[in-house]
C-alpha cells in the first residue's frame, strides 16, 4: 500500500515522509495508532507491477542539472530543518541531506549532551569518514517539550 496523505503532519508521525510505501503489518499498525484517515494511491504499492525503466536523456542543460540536484536533496532520510538526537545525547538540526548516504546528513549541533544550548553552534557532517562514528538515534516529534523550550530560547535570542 502506498500512502500519499494522512490527517496529520509528517512531523507528528513516526514516518519521515508524507508519501511512503507500507510494506509490513507493523507499519500498518503504527499508522493506525497515529492517524484516523489515510489517503492511498492504488496505482502504487508492492502489489502493483513497476513500470519499465526508461533511459534518461541528459541534455547537459542547466535545467536538467538543477532538477537532478533537487531530486537528490529530497532523497534524504531526514528532512531539512527537522531536529534529531545524536547518539552522543546532543540535539542537532538537519541542514542538508546526502544523496549517497541518506542516513548521514549534514547537521548543526545546537545543544550539548545535557540539552543546554550552545553559544557557538557547530556543523557536523555525519557522512564524513572522521565523523561517521556519530549516528542519529531518533527524530524529535514537534510536540516534545524540549522543542518548545528551544523555540522559546531562540525567540529570546532574537530580542
Amino acid at each position: 500500500m502506498f500512502v500519499c496523505g494522512t490527517d496529520r503532519k509528517w512531523i507528528d508521525t513516526p514516518f519521515f515522509r508524507t508519501k511512503f510505501l507500507i510494506s509490513s503489518d507493523k507499519q500498518i499498525n503504527t499508522l493506525k495508532e497515529y492517524c484516523q484517515t489515510v489517503s492511498i494511491d492504488t496505482g502504487k504499492g508492492i502489489d502493483v507491477d513497476k513500470p519499465a525503466e526508461t533511459d534518461i536523456i541528459d541534455s547537459g542543460g542547466s535545467a536538467a542539472t538543477e532538477m537532478r540536484s533537487r531530486a537528490e536533496e529530497n532523497d534524504s532520510a531526514y528532512p531539512v530543518n527537522c531536529i534529531v538526537e545524536l547518539q552522543t545525547g546532543e540535539l542537532a538540526v538537519v541542514v542538508q541531506g546526502h544523496s549517497q548516504v541518506p542516513q548521514s546528513p549534514l547537521v548543526k549541533v545546537i545543544t550539548n549532551p545535557q540539552k543546554q544550548l550552545l553559544f557557538q553552534e557547530r556543523l557536523l557532517d555525519l557522512a564524513n569518514e572522521q565523523q561517521n562514528q556519530i549516528k542519529i538515534v531518533r527524530v524529535l516529534a514537534s510536540d516534545e517539550p524540549i522543542i518548545e523550550l528551544l523555540k522559546m530560547f531562540v525567540e529570546l535570542e532574537k530580542t
